[in-house]
């Protein structure tokens, strides 16, 4: 599986039906395995902000699945 599968899966399950260039970012490198904080320091962001966006995120898609889900349990999604 590519991560554009999971991020396009993802996009389906949300009501809003996309996911802003943030929650992309933080996903596709969730995905890679890349720690918030690696995250944070490659893309500009401050490391509080990134993990603020995956806690939200994976929230929602927690809430899509009705399964609780978070950023190192994402690959057995």
């Amino acid at each position: 599986m590519t991560i554009d599968d999971p991020v396009q899966t993802i996009e389906r399950l949300l009501p809003q039906g996309h996911l802003t260039k943030i929650q992309k970012i933080v996903l596709q490198q969730s995905w890679e395995g890349r720690s918030y904080l690696e995250i944070a320091g490659e893309f500009g962001y401050d490391p509080g902000y990134i993990k603020d966006t995956g806690a939200k995120l994976w929230q929602q898609i927690s809430v899509a699945l009705s399964e609780k889900l978070l950023n190192r349990t994402l690959r057995a999604f």
